[in-house]
């Protein structure tokens, strides 16, 4: 069961590395966020922004959605799929769905010999509502389901997310906003066998800069339960409203440098962004030193 092993890894391996049930969570889903470094809690704009803190729902100026997908390494797809309105000028409500594929693998036995095929997948449904008690500060709750399968086993999860955004008043300088959220707070419903695994919980605390409407900039700290402090950064430029040149660095490539040439690209990001009349096209690049590389595409649109 090589192949299992290697997927299960593969799914960790993000730039937020650990070892929890869930794995998955951990994979920045949008191609902007993922550009930026993942650096999400205090800057994220896109529809799926109340993902990586639910109280970023209250922030939404319209009805949007969007649809995204990721190739990872080791033939691992990701895909992504969400919707976010506001219900007054005081709160709004977003929904999601990001699925994980491994694809067909073979199954062997301890001795090499092929017994056929089988696969590995997990879903998780967000749903998550905001509502904003002043002009300056907004309260999120998001709820995860979860399901994963290997072959013939099945999980089911069941986990919270926890947020706060904020608009920092400064003289002279608008467009600050901060951000703080615990994702990933729940329980494993159902073991894959027997004996459950934990849940991979992180605590976030984020800056956002929109000084004006063509330079945006984020920074996240982030801590896992089951890794150490790490700091996501991204920059976003906007040329002329039409293309976004986007950049990150996230302190968590350190976890897959591997001595190598590759290493240099190593929690480095990149990416770019399309917008036309109300429909925007996003692209993320994130090296992952000798796994290869990954790629992330998203498309959006106001409704």
């Amino acid at each position: 069961m090589v192949s299992l092993a290697l997927v299960l890894s593969l799914l960790a391996i993000d730039h937020n590395a650990g070892s929890a049930g869930f794995d998955f969570l951990r994979i920045t889903p949008g191609a902007r966020e993922a550009a930026m470094g993942g650096a999400a809690v205090g800057s994220a704009e896109s529809p799926l922004a109340f993902w990586y803190s639910p109280a970023l729902a209250a922030h939404v100026p319209g009805q949007e959605a969007q649809a995204g997908y990721s190739s990872w390494v080791g033939g691992i797809h990701v895909g992504s799929i969400a919707y976010a309105q506001p219900l007054n000028d005081r709160q709004g409500i977003g929904a999601g769905l990001v699925y994980v594929n491994s694809g067909t693998m073979k199954r062997t036995d301890p001795l090499g010999n092929e017994l056929g095929t089988f696969g590995v997948a997990f879903a998780d449904l967000n749903l998550s509502g905001a509502h904003r008690l002043t002009d300056l500060v907004a309260l999120g709750f998001g709820l995860h389901g979860l399901y994963g399968s290997i072959d013939t086993f099945f999980t089911v999860g069941l986990a919270g997310n926890f947020g706060a955004a904020f608009d920092i008043p400064v003289e002279g300088l608008s467009g600050l906003t901060a951000g703080v959220a615990a994702r990933n707070v729940g329980y494993q419903v159902k073991a894959f066998q027997s004996g459950r695994d934990p849940m991979p919980i992180e605590f976030i605390a984020g800056l956002g800069f929109r000084p004006n409407p063509s330079l945006g900039l984020g920074l996240d700290v982030t801590k896992a339960l089951d890794d150490r402090f790490h700091v996501r950064a991204g920059i976003e430029g906007w040329i002329g409203d039409i293309i976004a040149l986007r950049a990150g660095y996230n302190t968590a490539g350190s976890d897959i440098k591997s001595g190598g040439g590759e290493d240099i690209l190593a929690g480095v990001t990149t990416g770019f962004g399309i917008r036309h009349l109300g429909y925007q096209l996003d692209y993320g690049f994130v090296p992952m030193g000798v796994l290869g590389m990954t790629h992330r595409i998203s498309f959006s649109l106001s409704l």
